[in-house]
């Protein structure tokens, strides 16, 4: 055997080493992720008013949830999918029963983890929103109440409602969009 031989082989076995570190890693995040994934079902109830078990728990920790409840599922794991998203993943892994299996959405949870899918939007992304529509720290309530609610995923008459539950308008009707995002990142990182 000459040396280019011998480096070929310390190649593949290097390569082998890398794969099979490599397998491991990926069976330590999917056990982690069916771990926690399970313990958000469990939080859930079958009514999702969260308190207890919306998922019937079988013999093999197996257990189904209604279509209704993935997005509250996927949303307390901490994944943000737009409505579309979700829509999607409900028709991919949904049973003609109307539910979805424990052991249908644990793979795309998984894909969704490690390919960084269905973040939060981050506040410079957020910043830049809204530099689209005003150049300066305040919007129009009005305007903004608008946009929010026919332009990309509308919100609903009761998240508008939250959303003006937690912002101060001024008495000329502007919002101080910039204190706002501020406030509601700060509250949202000191969940974490």
């Amino acid at each position: 055997m000459d040396s280019s031989d011998d480096e070929d082989l310390l190649l593949n076995d290097e390569e082998e080493d890398v794969e099979s570190q490599k397998d491991e890693v990926d069976s330590v995040v999917v056990e982690d992720v069916r771990r926690r994934l399970l313990d958000v079902f469990k939080m859930f109830d079958e009514d999702c008013d969260g308190l207890i078990e919306v998922w019937k728990i079988l013999d093999s920790q197996r257990g189904y949830v209604q279509n209704d409840d993935v997005g509250h599922v996927l949303r307390s794991f901490g994944l943000n999918p737009s409505q579309s998203e979700l829509q999607l993943v409900i028709e991919q892994t949904a049973k003609k029963t109307g539910r979805v299996s424990f052991d249908d959405l644990l793979p795309r949870v998984v894909s969704a983890i490690q390919n960084d899918e269905w973040k939060d939007e981050t506040p410079k992304q957020i910043h830049a929103a809204f530099q689209v529509i005003t150049s300066n720290n305040y919007v129009q309530k009005d305007t903004l109440l608008q946009l929010m609610t026919s332009i990309g995923e509308p919100l609903s008459a009761q998240e508008v409602k939250q959303f003006l539950n937690h912002v101060s308008v001024r008495a000329n009707g502007d919002i101080d969009w910039v204190a706002y995002v501020k406030d509601t990142c700060e509250m949202i990182a000191s969940r974490d």
